[in-house]
């Protein structure tokens, strides 16, 4: 053993002893202020707390940005966040599902003191942590004594239908999942980007592109006053290849690759990156010269690779979510996003040949690692394997401790601030539904041809959300026709499948008039299923929780072949193309 390897070695050993000794420190004093705020905080004629809960988050974000061969920025710094969360009143009633608009959200107004997401110092120690609690528990005590007393003048002249109480209560519990991040070298992954970005400019099509790697390691630190705590680390590092240009009628176009991972050593080999590079500059050359979508289709449509797992992220896991409509002075706030399975439950949702189950404790297929893998959720549940969908049926929603009239109890799936999907699977029971590419595409054209129709639509890649609005927007400063609504998908890579088997590459297509249940239609899979990660939208909106808006997942499904898919063009104006061509030769 080398004497450098040696020194690296001893180092890591001497910071993680560094790092248990602190969080122990740590972890003292977010129980110390939790007990102290549970016995004296209260303020005459208003509610005492009945439940306080701390979560301190340290970040650790390094990322590198390239584009066209050279370095556009390197980042690497330390954050440290406090929520504090107080439930004030009972149990049964309490200050919590209730939505305010005259209170500031994210907790505070802007004159007040913050108490989510609070940037705290991270040269952090037991008195340090204890001041930034006081402050902050005192913030949100007096806001959540305030949202109760509002809350129960709102309900005084009403007949409530749903006394579901507001939480649920559990017994004490010491959780711990700590593992190492692995090593991360920043400059290995500045001359990686360099050398994967050098491959996209000789492109005389691509106008703007990018390639970025973010690595994002989190500790987190839990405390509650039923005795309930956790120190867990979460795992995240992301590689993202973005690329946009404009065809000669002024549409804009793009081209997008993701690969992420819970560590360094877990992505792609680096000629597999540069293949996967290369292979995005020869696919935005044909979008490029690809014939514009000019009438709509509807009729079969078959989901490939990642178009398939897109699909049921942006479409179907969603409706997979328990949500409860917070009460406001005017009665129960109705909310349509996502909510058409909640009373769903029983109720057929797929082929009967289909199940699908929700299981974050799997950490890899095959050779991938899933980063939707977690032990303990947010509210330091152990995570929970779900049947969601058993042979087509709803079975139940996924959940946290809020409880609802049919979920009454969390399954461990809170992350971010409310519930959301780890990793979803899809399993196909009859192996007659199993087919192969050769035997989908047949079965598409036989019933296009029962319809008269003279092709049919293959699918291969859909636009993610979360690189649509942090990269690909700001890269096309807005400019790009991204699908909008619930309903709704935008399409990166399609084509016409003709009865000779010939495919033909079409631009300017986005799915359209989608419902939970399209899923109902599907009429066969494909032999193998595949795992795909990403940072999904949150279900339960950021501006409502103070949480997160993208949240680590995977999806792994065959591909999908429905029996009835609209695919229309997109109807926008565009902006105006360069008035010369580019200088690349």
């Amino acid at each position: 053993m080398s004497l450098r390897l040696l020194s690296i070695l001893i180092s890591l050993a001497s910071l993680c002893s560094l790092h248990a000794s602190t969080h122990d420190e740590l972890m003292r004093a977010m129980r110390d202020e939790a007990k102290r705020a549970l016995a004296e905080l209260h303020v005459e004629s208003l509610q005492k707390p009945y439940y306080v809960e701390y979560l301190l988050t340290i970040k650790n974000t390094e990322s590198v940005k390239a584009t066209w061969g050279g370095t556009v920025n390197t980042k690497k710094g330390m954050l440290a966040v406090l929520t504090v969360g107080i439930r004030v009143g009972n149990p049964t009633f309490d200050n919590t599902n209730f939505f305010d608009v005259s209170l500031g959200f994210f907790g505070s107004g802007d004159d007040e003191e913050s108490f989510k997401n609070r940037r705290i110092p991270i040269e952090l120690d037991y008195p340090t942590l204890r001041r930034e609690l006081w402050l902050a528990t005192d913030a949100c005590y007096k806001q959540s004594a305030e949202l109760h007393a509002k809350k129960e003048a709102a309900i005084k002249n009403r007949l409530r239908t749903d006394t579901t109480h507001d939480f649920n209560p559990l017994g004490p519990a010491q959780l711990r999942d700590v593992s190492d991040h692995g090593i991360f070298n920043i400059e290995q992954a500045e001359s990686l980007v360099q050398e994967l970005s050098s491959h996209l400019r000789n492109s005389r099509v691509i106008s703007s592109s990018s390639v970025s790697m973010e690595h994002l390691p989190e500790t987190l630190l839990y405390v509650n006053t039923e005795g309930r705590e956790y120190i867990k680390t979460k795992h995240m590092i992301g590689i993202e290849v973005i690329a946009s240009g404009q065809c000669q009628d002024g549409m804009p176009i793009a081209e997008t690759y993701t690969s992420y991972a819970r560590t360094y050593a877990e992505l792609p080999a680096k000629d597999s990156l540069i293949k996967a590079v290369k292979t995005l500059a020869t696919s935005f050359e044909a979008v490029y010269a690809a014939q514009r979508l000019s009438d709509p289709y509807s009729g079969p449509i078959i989901m490939e690779g990642q178009a398939a797992h897109e699909i049921i992220a942006q479409i179907f896991a969603p409706q997979c979510i328990v949500q409860r409509p917070p009460l406001t002075d005017r009665g129960v706030q109705d909310n349509d996003r996502f909510t058409a399975f909640q009373n769903k439950i029983g109720g057929r949702v797929l082929p009967e040949f289909l199940s699908m189950i929700d299981n974050p404790n799997l950490q890899k297929v095959d050779e991938t690692s899933l980063v939707g893998h977690y032990s303990i959720d947010d509210e330091g549940i152990p995570a929970q394997m779900v049947n969601v969908v058993e042979k087509g049926y709803l079975k139940t929603l996924l959940s946290g401790r809020i409880p609802t009239k049919r979920i009454r109890s969390s399954n461990g799936h809170s992350r971010g601030g409310a519930p959301i999907y780890g990793i979803m699977q899809m399993m196909c029971l009859d192996k007659k539904k199993e087919v192969e590419a050769k035997a989908m595409k047949s079965k598409m054209m036989s019933l296009c041809k029962a319809r008269e129709l003279p092709y049919g639509i293959i699918i291969r890649k859909a636009l993610n959300q979360n690189i649509l609005y942090t990269v690909l927007y700001e890269q096309t400063s807005g400019e790009y026709p991204f699908a909008q609504g619930d309903s709704k998908m935008s399409v990166l890579e399609a084509y016409k499948i003709y009865p000779d088997g010939k495919e033909e590459r079409i631009r300017g297509g986005e799915l359209a008039g989608i419902s939970p249940a399209s899923f109902k239609d599907i009429i066969l899979v494909g032999k193998k299923s595949r795992a795909y990660n990403l940072l999904a939208s949150s279900v339960v909106s950021s501006f409502m929780t103070g949480g997160s808006q993208f949240i680590s997942a995977s999806i792994i499904t065959p591909d999908l072949l429905f029996e009835d898919l609209e695919f229309k063009p997109i109807e926008s104006d565009f902006p105006k193309p360069p008035l010369i061509a580019s200088p690349i030769e």
